[in-house]
C-alpha cells in the first residue's frame, strides 16, 4: 500500500470516530478562537507598549526597530507560550475525549475539559519547555549558513518526533514536561525504531482535499466572472477553515490511538492492526 493510500485509509478510520462524536471538533474550534483572541491581546498591548520608544527614537531622529527592543522580544516569547498553551490545553482535552471514544467510553466534552484543566499546571511548564526550544531553534537557524540551517532543520525534525507521543503522556499519565519528552521518546523509539520513514501524512491528504476549494474559485471566476472569483474566494475561505477543524480533529484522535498502541501493542477496535503497525517503517 502506497503512503497517500495508507493515510487516506488512516483518516477514514479516524473520521469513523469523529462521526459518531461530532463534539469532537468543538476542540480545534475553540483552541483556533482562543489563539486568534489572545494573539489580538498580546499584540495591540505590545504595539503600545512600544509607542514610547518608537516615538523617542523618531525624535532623535533614528530608526526604529522594534524585533530589537527587549520588550519586543518579551512580547513574542509570551505570545509563543500563551499560544502553545492554548493549543496543548485543547489538544490533551480533544485526546482524552478521543481516547474514550476509541475504547468505547462515554466522554463528552464537558469531561475533556476537565480532564485538560486537571493538568494545566503541567501543560503551562510544557508550554514554556516548547516555547523555549523553538524559540532558540529559529533563532539559531535564522543566524547560520545554509549548512547550519540544515543541521538545524534535522535537529527540528527530531524533536517534533520525540515530542509526538508528549499529548497524550501529559494527559494520561503524571509527568513532569522534561519526563514526557523522555516518554514520549521511548515510546516512539521502542516502537517503530530510531531511524523511521513516514508512512503516513496527514498533510497529504490535507493538501489534495484542498484542491476542491481552488477549484470551486477557478469554476466560478469561469461562469462569473471578477464577482463570482469573489464569491469562490470567500467560500474557500470557510471550506479551508472548516477542513482545518476537521484534520485537526482526526489528527488527534490518530494521535490517541497511536498512543494506545505504542503503549499496549494493540491496535483500538476502530483501526486496522496492520496501518497502526506501519505508520512509520520500523527499525532494521
Amino acid at each position: 500500500m502506497g503512503k497517500f493510500s495508507r493515510s487516506w485509509e488512516l483518516v477514514k478510520q479516524s473520521f469513523a470516530i469523529l462521526r459518531s462524536d461530532k463534539q469532537l471538533m468543538l476542540f480545534p474550534v475553540l483552541s483556533a478562537v482562543s489563539c486568534f483572541v489572545v494573539t489580538a491581546i498580546i499584540t495591540t498591548g505590545g504595539a503600545f507598549l512600544l509607542l514610547p520608544a518608537r516615538a523617542a527614537a523618531l525624535a532623535a531622529g533614528e530608526q526604529f526597530h522594534a524585533n530589537q527592543s527587549p520588550a519586543f522580544l518579551l512580547g513574542m516569547f509570551t505570545l509563543y507560550v500563551v499560544n502553545y498553551f492554548v493549543i496543548v490545553f485543547f489538544n490533551v482535552a480533544l485526546v482524552g475525549v478521543a481516547n474514550s471514544r476509541l475504547m468505547g467510553g462515554t466522554w463528552t466534552f464537558r469531561d475533556g475539559i476537565k480532564l485538560a484543566w486537571e493538568r494545566k499546571g503541567t501543560i503551562l511548564q510544557w508550554a514554556l519547555v516548547a516555547a523555549t526550544v523553538g524559540v532558540i531553534l529559529r533563532t539559531l537557524e535564522e543566524r547560520m549558513g545554509l549548512i547550519g540551517r540544515i543541521i538545524m532543520r534535522i535537529i527540528g525534525i527530531a524533536w517534533t518526533l520525540a515530542c509526538y507521543f508528549v499529548v497524550p503522556v501529559l494527559a494520561f499519565e503524571d509527568l513532569t514536561p522534561i519526563d514526557a519528552v523522555k516518554r514520549s521518546a521511548k515510546l516512539f523509539r521502542d516502537t517503530w525504531g530510531e531511524k523511521v520513514v513516514g508512512g503516513f501524512s496527514l498533510s497529504m491528504v490535507s493538501l489534495v482535499l484542498m484542491l476542491p476549494g481552488i477549484g470551486l474559485v477557478i469554476a466560478a471566476a469561469f461562469l462569473a466572472g471578477i464577482n463570482g472569483m469573489l464569491v469562490g474566494l470567500l467560500l474557500m475561505v470557510l471550506y479551508f477553515l472548516l477542513l482545518a477543524v476537521f484534520m485537526s480533529a482526526v489528527g488527534g484522535i490518530f494521535n490517541a490511538a497511536l498512543y494506545r498502541y505504542a503503549c499496549f501493542k494493540q491496535a483500538p477496535p476502530a483501526f486496522s492492526p496492520e496501518l497502526i503497525a506501519s505508520a512509520w517503517a520500523p527499525k532494521s
